[in-house]
């Protein structure tokens, strides 16, 4: 690969932090401006890339990296309500928008905790195939709160290999237009709940596959 050359680099700074313009780096990219600490300037910096692959987003990207925490706090003079009303308007305090791409939190020896006073999640799906919303745990995904509903405008399922547990210590009910109920000796014999051999219970269906 070519070595790229920078004609007009400049840098400025002190014992305790560096300002640099047209910086060639280790990955023979240029840096268009980098902000980096004096004392652990090889791990603390802040920098503003002007070339690379485009497509891949190193042209054009920012990036900042620190051996320790990363702070960002802003909204101090921003009002989210308007008294005496106590709906919120909904201010942003922080914007984040990728338009095109995906955006990654990822914490690898850690937790991910969100906190507010809610919290929305919200999929918009155009093709039919996207849409989606996953929650994918090797262990437990739980879910604790005083109403939990689940609304489904076409189709619920509830699908368990071992056990699955349908508990209402006050009341249990259930209710449906139609109900069919079977256990595993239906895949042997027709359901009762069909009037002839031309219709079968879906869950004998299911069993018998």
């Amino acid at each position: 690969m070519t070595k790229k050359e920078s004609f007009h680099p400049y840098f400025v700074g002190t014992e305790h932090g560096r300002l640099s313009f047209g910086t060639i780096r280790k990955n023979n990219e240029i840096s268009a401006c980098m902000l980096q600490s004096g004392p652990d300037g090889g791990r603390h910096y802040v920098t503003m890339d002007s070339t690379g692959n485009k497509e891949e987003g190193m042209r054009g990207s920012t990036k900042a990296f620190c051996p320790g925490t990363l702070t960002v706090k802003s909204g101090k003079d921003i009002e989210n309500y308007t008294v005496p009303s106590t709906e919120p308007n909904n201010i942003p305090a922080i914007w984040c928008e990728a338009e095109n791409g995906d955006i990654i939190i990822k914490a690898s020896r850690g937790k991910i905790r969100i906190e507010a006073e809610d919290i929305v999640l919200n999929a918009n799906g155009f093709d039919g195939k996207s849409g989606s919303i996953t929650l994918d745990s090797n262990d437990k995904i739980n879910l604790k709160s005083q109403i939990i509903d689940i609304n489904a405008s076409v189709s619920a399922k509830i699908f368990s290999d071992k056990t699955v547990e349908v508990i209402g210590k006050g009341l249990l009910n259930i209710y449906g237009g139609l109900a069919d109920f079977a256990d595993r000796t239906t895949k042997n014999r027709r359901s009762k709940l069909s009037a002839d051999d031309s219709c079968i219970a879906q869950n004998e269906v299911r069993n018998a596959t």
